[in-house]
Parts: structure tokens; C-alpha cells; sequence
């Protein structure tokens, strides 16, 4: 019986010992494997160029996989490098994506989903971007130099980007303080709240594109209450 055990006890410590060899050979050596590196290949950007990004990222040759990284920039979400071998590591990107225009007191920028400023836009070439709605009302204490800082008012925002394209497209601008939507032949509708059905959608869209140039409207108790042009 107690050969057994031994003989047992023996060919457990093997394995276990087999194991932890294997361990030291192959996974210890890598937790210190750090190359230098001579080459970046960029994949994932859209927005931003391959070149812009190796520069960014090595401006020298020669630098050790543990040390890359990039710098901060408006566009760039996530990253992540690997070694793909001969020197060379693969940078790739996560970008962010223009998404509408925001409207403020230091002038427009175009802005990701998540609120971010991605870059300043002369007001004289908003015109580069028709087709791509302008939030306003956007209060000074709503945003800093980086983009908007309230989390109620980006969720709102997503909100109205997230209507169907067929919806969306009639709309022009947005003011945000009044919770007002501004459509085609400059036919506006102030809401209570920006949660719409599609059944609304479809009613709303029917109204504008029966409406006179400018006419105004809100929302009383589901109805669509058209002002007077002196109101």
C-alpha cells in the first residue's frame, strides 16, 4: 500500500514539476520580453492620418515596445500596440466619429457622440458641413475647452441622434434650453421632452411639410399648437 502511495505521490511531483518548468521556459522569459522598435503599421483611423499617427507615436526609430504610446488627441477613443515581429509593433486605434455641431458662447465645434470636442469650425465655413445638425443652448456651464461636461444633456443629444435616418435628416438645428426642434422651411416645434414615437415622428413630419415658412409650434397635452407670427 505504501508503494502505491509512494509511486503515486512520485508521479504527481513529475507532472507538477513538468509544469512548472514549462512555466519558467515559456512565461517568464515573455513578462521581460521588450523589443525595440523600428516600425509602426497603423490600422483602425479613419480621421486620422497613418503618418500623423507614427509621428506621434515614434518621432525616433529605436524605441522599446513598453514605451510606446499616444499622445492626447481629440479623435482618439482607445489604442492598443502589438508586436507583430521584425521590429515592427501595430498601433490600433479606436476612433471617435463627428456626430453633430455644437452651437456655444466660444464658437462651434464639431462634436462626437460622447460629447468631446474634435475641432473648432470658423463660422463662415459651416456651410462644409450642411447636412449635420447644430445644437445651441448649449450654457457656458455645460462644457470647458474639452466638450460638454453635462451627462443630461449628452444623453439628450444622443437621444435625437438616435431617430431614424428617415426622421432625422428634416432636421436642422436643435435648441437645447428649449427643448426646441427646428425642421425644413424653418418650421419649428418645442417639445416638452425629446422622447418620440415613431407614430409622432410621422405626425410631425406631416405637419412641417404642410406648414407655412417659419410657423411655429408646441406641444400641449399631445397637440401641436401652432403660434401667431407676433407671439
Amino acid at each position: 500500500m505504501n508503494e502505491q502511495f509512494k509511486v503515486r505521490a512520485n508521479f504527481v511531483l513529475l507532472v507538477v514539476g513538468f509544469v512548472f518548468l514549462i512555466y519558467i521556459i515559456k512565461i517568464i522569459p515573455s513578462l521581460y520580453f521588450d523589443p525595440v522598435i523600428y516600425k509602426i503599421d497603423v490600422s483602425g483611423n479613419e480621421f486620422l492620418s497613418t503618418q500623423y499617427l507614427k509621428n506621434l507615436v515614434m518621432p525616433v526609430k529605436g524605441v522599446k515596445l513598453s514605451k510606446l504610446t499616444v499622445p492626447s488627441d481629440p479623435f482618439l477613443k482607445s489604442f492598443y500596440f502589438k508586436y507583430i515581429g521584425n521590429g515592427t509593433a501595430e498601433l490600433t486605434v479606436v476612433e471617435r466619429k463627428p456626430s453633430f455641431i455644437s452651437s456655444t458662447s466660444q464658437g462651434y465645434f464639431l462634436t462626437a457622440s460622447d460629447g468631446v470636442f474634435l475641432v473648432a469650425i470658423p463660422k463662415d465655413e459651416l456651410y462644409k458641413f450642411t447636412g449635420m445638425t447644430i445644437f445651441f443652448g448649449i450654457e457656458s456651464f455645460n462644457f470647458n475647452k474639452s466638450g460638454i461636461i453635462n451627462p443630461v444633456l449628452v444623453n439628450e443629444i444622443d437621444q435625437i441622434l438616435s431617430y431614424p435616418d428617415w426622421f432625422k435628416k428634416e432636421i436642422l438645428e436643435v435648441d437645447l434650453k428649449t427643448n426646441t426642434i427646428y425642421f425644413a422651411k424653418g418650421v419649428s416645434i418645442e417639445f416638452k421632452n425629446f422622447n418620440l414615437d415613431q407614430e409622432e415622428e410621422k405626425a410631425i413630419l406631416s405637419i412641417v411639410s404642410s406648414s407655412s415658412i417659419g410657423t411655429r409650434y408646441i406641444t400641449l397635452d399631445n397637440n401641436f399648437i401652432a403660434l401667431p407670427p407676433a407671439f
